[in-house]
């Protein structure tokens, strides 16, 4: 995966950076930044994350209401 294929799931899951980092269970949108602008390396088992939410509706609803029940760490 790409970070520009990265960066367009996350556009078509409707989700910010820091949903996405939600959603994959990293500490902060400015790591989703890094693996969007190619900076850092996206993380295999992540991209097999949003892989498995842009194939299958039923993973997508799961992951995005895990994502909206997580609250960010202060």
């Amino acid at each position: 995966m790409t970070p520009a294929e990265f960066k367009q799931a996350r556009h078509a899951l409707g989700l910010s950076a820091n949903g996405m980092a939600r959603m994959v269970r990293v500490a902060s949108g400015r790591t989703v930044r890094r693996w969007e602008d190619g900076s850092q390396d996206i993380p295999g088992p992540v991209q097999v994350l949003i892989e498995a939410a842009m194939s299958s509706l039923a993973v997508r609803r799961y992951m995005m209401l895990t994502a909206k029940s997580r609250r960010p760490s202060i």
